[in-house]
């Protein structure tokens, strides 16, 4: 199925996405511009990213899989892809490794890339 962006976001639906993407990763709040950035992704708005290491882009490109699934949820209706792609392979391992450890996802990676 193609993406389709949304015209307009459910504001309790992103509240309740940004709140269990910050208790699955145990983060207090997400920053303004992973917030954004998750909204620019689900509006379907090309969007540039340029953060330092650590300034938390992972969790800008999760947003928009949380925005539809909550863990724990298997509802086919539920049920997305979202794929992420960054140069540094042992960090998005290291990621997949610990929401898998976190339980009620199933993780498709390839870590000989």
């Amino acid at each position: 199925m193609p993406f389709k962006p949304l015209a307009a976001l459910d504001p309790q639906k992103l509240d309740a996405a940004c709140e269990n993407l910050c208790r699955v990763f145990g983060v207090p709040s997400l920053y303004r511009h992973q917030r954004e950035t998750g909204e620019n992704i689900l509006k379907g708005v090309s969007t540039f990213l340029d953060v330092p290491t650590g300034g938390g882009k992972t969790l800008a490109y999760w947003l928009p899989l949380f925005y539809y699934w909550t863990p724990g949820n298997t509802q086919d209706n539920c049920q997305k892809i979202i794929l992420v792609v960054g140069p540094l392979s042992a960090l998005m391992l290291s990621q997949a490794t610990s929401l898998t450890q976190k339980g009620n996802w199933n993780p498709c990676c390839c870590s000989d890339l």
